[in-house]
């Protein structure tokens, strides 16, 4: 059994067809769902960019694997999966945005280390391997390519040259500002056979073309699409009508009014107080027009697959790492600002064995490491928080824990005051988060599915909040069973 993991970059599940959105242009993505099982309740358990990752590729909580926000980075000492699957033989390919190390730290980080026996990276600064492939392979289109890098400071010694790129990245910048539509929205200045999207496809592609076809395969296939800047090709706005997508959620709550405004600590959310709601329609295209680029990706991979004579020994998962408020309670991107369209993320699953369904089932980016180890048949003693998906996917059984998932967010755009730290417990029923400052919100999905009316100081839910609270100190509780391995002495004597 080979086994693909394709990450899209900050997608909520609410934008993908399959998950209801009238907008959507996503027919490989859809199709995937129909043929194998989709899970409505996935949780993002940090739901920002570095933690989530971290918590995927480790199988273990912040507290174990120390990514507590952007900008810690993950140190030795956790097992991977990949290193599991690696150290059993199998092959380990990995292409797109990891986000493991910061961006200020390198465009080169080496994720190898992590158990890739081959690897090419590109995150969301845009320098490394796919802007080399750009100058190298498309020398014409090099030039705007270089005006979408951000300008690093350690673009100044870049590459084996030690180039000066940022000088070059800053000229571009100015020969080729983007056509802005509203905040950080324009279609992209590059065309798509270029764009760092169809690059992912295309390395992707290469390793499944050019792997040994007589030992099983893991790849990692990984888009910084649909993250911001929201800049699609300008081909892809036209598969999207502006007439059907969804306006941004508001609410004439004063309590879920009063607990939002405590964003407005965050310069970043107060940069978007004058975003119009037609700005915020136009953010929305724009996005939804990102995804279907990503999903022509996807299609384009699962058609190698069929080439290839390997989609029936393939199991594909399709997920992400967090979501995008797009202007739902006039809230930006993600953050502690714990909403559906923040931490609800697809999670799609097909291939050999597994039952097509829609399942109602909890389920967090922590289930795809015993997941995938245990599709591959690479069993570990490695200790995780998560459980294989697998009698669930085959409908051969159910998890074995609460319905119920944990939601923790430590910073928030680069402000980590203890005020504005946010944990909630989401259950099928109750949707509870606790603030640093004691305060919090409380919504009851089954007549408020949009979380737009907060009953947190609704005297008669008292025993509730208490009951969701207690459960919230279990699933704390579980973090820590089992305990992990890292700097544990091989005799384990004192």
């Amino acid at each position: 059994m080979n086994v693909i993991l394709i990450m899209a970059d900050q997608l909520s599940a609410r934008w993908l067809g399959c998950y209801g959105n009238p907008a959507a242009s996503t027919p490989h993505l859809d199709d995937l769902a129909q043929s194998g099982v989709q899970f409505d309740r996935c949780v993002s358990p940090y739901p920002v960019c570095m933690p989530a990752r971290a918590s995927l590729i480790t199988g273990r909580s912040a507290q174990h694997h120390g990514l507590w926000y952007n900008g810690w980075e993950l140190a030795p000492g956790l097992t991977t999966f990949p290193q599991v699957l690696q150290g059993q033989g199998i092959q380990t390919f990995g292409v797109g945005k990891f986000h493991l190390e910061c961006h200020g730290r390198s465009a080169y980080n080496d994720v190898r280390k992590w158990g890739f026996d081959q690897a090419q990276t590109t995150e969301d600064i845009r320098a490394g391997h796919w802007l080399d492939w750009v100058e190298r392979e498309h020398p014409a289109h090099f030039q705007r390519a270089l005006a979408t890098v951000w300008p690093m400071p350690h673009l100044n010694d870049y590459g084996p040259d030690h180039r000066d790129l940022l000088t070059e990245v800053r000229e571009a910048h100015a020969a080729h500002p983007p056509n802005v539509q509203a905040r950080m929205t324009y279609p992209s200045i590059i065309d798509a056979h270029v764009c760092q999207t169809r690059w992912v496809g295309n390395e992707a592609i290469q390793y499944i073309e050019n792997r040994d076809p007589s030992r099983p395969f893991f790849l990692k296939m990984s888009f910084v699409d649909p993250h911001d800047p929201y800049d699609p090709p300008a081909e892809y706005l036209d598969r999207i009508d502006p007439a059907l997508v969804p306006e941004p959620l508001e609410s004439g709550d004063p309590a879920l009014h009063r607990a939002v405004q405590r964003y407005q600590h965050v310069h970043f959310i107060r940069s978007f107080n004058e975003v119009t709601r037609d700005d915020w329609l136009t953010m929305r295209r724009y996005y939804l027009a990102s995804v279907a680029f990503v999903d022509d990706q996807v299609g384009r991979v699962m058609e190698c697959l069929r080439s290839q004579g390997i989609a029936d020994d393939t199991l594909v998962i399709f997920t992400a790492d967090h979501g995008d408020m797009l202007g739902d309670y006039g809230l930006a991107t993600k953050g502690g600002w714990h909403f559906d369209a923040c931490y609800r993320i697809p999670m799609i699953v097909a291939g050999a064995g597994v039952s097509p369904h829609r399942d109602p089932s909890m389920v967090t980016l922590l289930d795809i490491f015993p997941t995938v180890i245990d599709y591959m048949n690479a069993p570990d003693e490695v200790p995780v928080e998560g459980l294989s998906l697998r009698p669930v996917l085959e409908e051969s059984g159910n998890l074995d824990r609460p319905d119920a998932a944990l939601i923790e967010s430590y910073g928030n755009y680069g402000v980590i005051d203890v005020d504005l730290r946010s944990r909630s417990v989401l259950t099928p029923q109750w949707h509870y988060t606790e603030f640093g400052d004691g305060s919090g919100m409380l919504f009851d999905l089954d007549n408020d599915p949009l979380e737009s009316t907060n009953l947190w100081d609704a005297r008669d839910l008292a025993c509730e909040r208490t009951r969701l609270k207690c459960l919230m100190c279990d699933l704390m509780a579980h973090q820590n069973e089992p305990l992990p391995l890292r700097q544990r002495h091989p005799s384990a004597q004192h």
